[in-house]
């Protein structure tokens, strides 16, 4: 897939009370750090509620108890000097686990670059104020209705 593809995406998004869970990311095009709903890409034939839970099991290791659709949103973007154009359906989800919503700081994983990341819960307050940045943006207004 190059740049110039339109790919598909799914958001999880997780509530612990009024936080969020997240995980961080990091632009070295702009030298910005970022947060976003764990997630990824939809493969091929996969319907995207069975690609939000494996990306939860591939980045955290955590099955997925309940999904509900929320919306989609479509999102323009420019990473490390490259500009990219996603879909995104965006599930409120459940963690079958409920150590995890004990836990305040977890690592992800992310196969396809190898690279572990610093997962934790965030007040959606602070992505509202602008404290913190949340990706996609438009996620704010989504998660700030509810």
């Amino acid at each position: 897939m190059s740049s110039r593809d339109i790919r598909p995406v799914v958001l999880g998004v997780v509530w612990r009370d009024d936080e969020l869970l997240v995980g961080r990311g990091y632009d070295p095009g702009t030298d910005e750090s970022f947060w976003r709903p764990l997630g990824g890409g939809i493969e091929f034939g996969e319907h995207s509620e069975e690609a939000v839970c494996r990306e939860f099991d591939e980045e955290l290791g955590v099955e997925v108890a309940h999904t509900e659709f929320i919306t989609h949103i479509e999102n323009r973007f420019t990473f490390d000097g490259t500009q990219y154009h996603e879909i995104v359906f965006l599930y409120e989800a459940d963690i079958a686990d409920e150590t995890v919503y004990e836990q305040d700081v977890m690592t992800g994983y992310e196969e396809a670059i190898d690279e572990e990341f610093e997962v934790r819960w965030i007040p959606v307050s602070s992505f509202e104020s602008r404290d913190r940045t949340l990706y996609p943006e438009a996620i704010v207004d989504v998660v700030s209705k509810n």
